[in-house]
């Protein structure tokens, strides 16, 4: 199931509503993965529940952006919900703040930027939010070292 990429703020608020508990990524890493891999300018890399994409354009450079796709427990706060107060339209919901919108950001970003200055690699990783010996950032430097090799992270 591909993620709707047009608006910033329904990608936000679907990618919120795929719960993610740290240990059960794998519905939003498959949905990652799936709207990652339309996109003729990136490599995909899977690795559990990690995702790994990048360009190869033979750039002199290369930037690292990483960020987890896991939550905390759910706390009766799925799915979400938008109210509108004194700082306009907010959305509420499990990952709102960490880090789901960043999540949002780098799909929109990832699906853009076709021509970057620098080639780019990007980690959307599980289990974040547990024990570092489950985290899959660490994971995937262990396995794939030159995948996430870089100039600026």
């Amino acid at each position: 199931m591909a993620l709707p990429v047009g608006d910033l703020a329904e990608l936000f608020a679907a990618i919120v509503d795929i719960a993610s508990v740290s240990g059960d990524e794998r519905q939003l890493a498959d949905a990652v993965e799936d709207t990652l891999r339309g996109a003729a300018h990136l490599g995909v890399i899977r690795d559990g529940d990690t995702i790994i994409a990048r360009t190869d354009l033979g750039r002199p450079s290369r930037v690292v952006i990483a960020g987890h796709l896991d939550t905390v427990p759910i706390a009766d706060n799925l799915p979400s919900h938008w109210e509108t107060g004194a700082n306009g339209a907010e959305l509420y919901g499990r990952g709102t703040t960490d880090m789901k919108g960043g999540i949002a950001v780098m799909l929109r970003a990832a699906l853009a930027l076709t021509n970057p200055v620098s080639d780019i690699t990007w980690v959307f990783y599980d289990q974040e939010e547990v024990s570092y010996e489950r985290n899959g950032l660490g994971r995937v430097m262990a396995r794939y070292p030159d995948l996430i090799r870089g100039d600026f992270a």
